[in-house]
C-alpha cells in the first residue's frame, strides 16, 4: 500500500510541476520585457499588447482584457497546491527487493 501512495504523489507532483511552467516562463518573459529584450519570446506577440479593448468602445462595444494572467495565476497557485505535499516523494527510493 506504501509503494501505490509514494507513486501517487510522485504523480501529484510531476503535475505540479508541469503546472509551474507555463507561470515561470510568463514571469521571464515579464522580465525581459521590462528590460527591452526585443526577443521574439518576450515579445509575446500572441497576447495584445492593449490590456483593454478600448477600440470596442468606439462601435459601442464592451470593454475586456486578456485572460492569460489570470489563466497563469491559477496554474501557479494549483502547481503549488501539488507539489507542497508531494515534493518529498521525489525522494523516496523504490526497494524492489522486499521480503
Amino acid at each position: 500500500m506504501e509503494k501505490a501512495i509514494i507513486k501517487a504523489k510522485k504523480m501529484e507532483c510531476w503535475i505540479g510541476i508541469l503546472f509551474l511552467i507555463p507561470p515561470i516562463l510568463g514571469v521571464l518573459a515579464f522580465v525581459l520585457q521590462l528590460f527591452d529584450a526585443d526577443t521574439d519570446f518576450s515579445m509575446m506577440c500572441n497576447l495584445s499588447s492593449d490590456w483593454t479593448t478600448h477600440y470596442s468602445y468606439e462601435q459601442g462595444g464592451g470593454g475586456g482584457m486578456s485572460a492569460a494572467p489570470i489563466y497563469l495565476g491559477l496554474m501557479a497557485i494549483s502547481g503549488a497546491y501539488l507539489i507542497k505535499d508531494s515534493f518529498y516523494a521525489l525522494f523516496v527510493k523504490n526497494e524492489q527487493n522486499e521480503k
